[in-house]
């Protein structure tokens, strides 16, 4: 597995999560994020951190449309308690550290 310190599981989870909803533009569920997290960490791990990320206010979700027309639970960064701000602030100073490219 590929290392993703100096940011623990779940701050790289809310990274890939602010990265895909906010870079990119794209919708995020957890099959997509287990996918992009897949050598990082496994199915378990995700899960724990999306839990973990949802219980501290950094994460919140709502049901919205995935690939193919499907309907999913989408994550993203809650605003609500200037989790944005935090994360946009890890993100700005190690994505480039831990992936090498803002387009990955």
């Amino acid at each position: 597995m590929r290392s993703f310190k100096p940011v623990d599981k779940y701050l790289f989870t809310a990274m890939m999560i602010y990265h895909i909803t906010e870079i990119k533009k794209e919708s995020i569920w957890f099959t997509k994020l287990v996918d992009l997290l897949k050598d990082y960490m496994d199915k378990n791990d995700v899960s724990n951190s999306l839990d973990t990320l949802t219980d501290w206010m950094v994460v919140d979700g709502k049901y919205g449309p995935t690939e193919n027309g499907h309907v999913g639970y989408l994550y993203y960064i809650d605003t609500k308690d200037g989790g944005d701000f935090t994360i946009k602030k890890l993100y700005d100073i190690y994505w480039i550290k831990i992936k090498g490219d803002t387009n990955d």
